[in-house]
This record gives C-alpha cells, structure tokens and sequence, in this order.
C-alpha cells in the first residue's frame, strides 16, 4: 500500500510494526502493540529505529531517508510510515533476523522511547 496521502494507520500497520518489535525487544514488548496504542508517534520511533541501525542488517535499502528531518510533519509521518511499510515486510514474514549486537545495543538505546509512545 503506498501512502500517498496520509490515511492513518492501518491494521496492517499494526501488524508490521508488532512483528518489527517482537525481533527486536521480544514478545514482552510486541504484546504491548494493540490497534489503540499505535499511535504516529509510535510509527515514527520505528523508522527511526529502522534508519539508526542500518549498519546491523540490510532492510536499510527499503525506503530512502527524508532529505531534510526538518521537513513538514506531514512528509515525516509519510517517511515514516512508507519505512515501516515497506521495511517491516520480511519481519511479517518472519524472514528478517536481527543480529545479538544489533538488538542488545544499537536497538535498547530506543526501547524507551518506543515504549512511552505506547503507552
């Protein structure tokens, strides 16, 4: 689904981003990740963590970054959730793995974060 213009989050949204959080942080936090508490904030955080650790696997190809981070909200939700789309299908299907050294120090750094968004 391409995001043209920003529609909100769908359920496959959802779907995405809890199975991009289970190879992560683990069923602990994926189980936190409901229809309700996914919020553009939440899409957000995700791409960030998509784009920061781009030096641990490969899905880093899936949507180029924003020119500018400074952009309008809109165009960063649009980024965003267009990352998450397109990078969070191998987590979908369970095909994408995320290296120890990846989930225990490059990813922990944005648990917290991730975490108030959905709360």
């Amino acid at each position: 689904m391409e995001v043209s213009e920003y529609n909100g989050i769908s359920h496959e949204d959802v779907a995405t981003v809890k199975a991009i959080l289970h190879a992560f942080y683990g069923s602990s936090m994926s189980r936190r990740v409901t229809s309700t508490s996914v919020s553009d904030e939440t899409i957000h955080q995700v791409a960030v963590l998509l784009a920061e650790t781009i030096d641990c696997s490969q899905w880093s190809d899936a949507v180029p970054s924003p020119k500018d981070l400074l952009m309008p909200a809109k165009s960063l939700q649009k980024w965003a959730l267009r990352l998450v789309r397109n990078a969070g299908k191998p987590f979908l299907d369970k095909k994408a793995e995320v290296t120890w050294g990846c989930r225990n120090f490059r990813a922990a750094q944005f648990k917290p974060m991730i975490l108030e968004t959905l709360m």
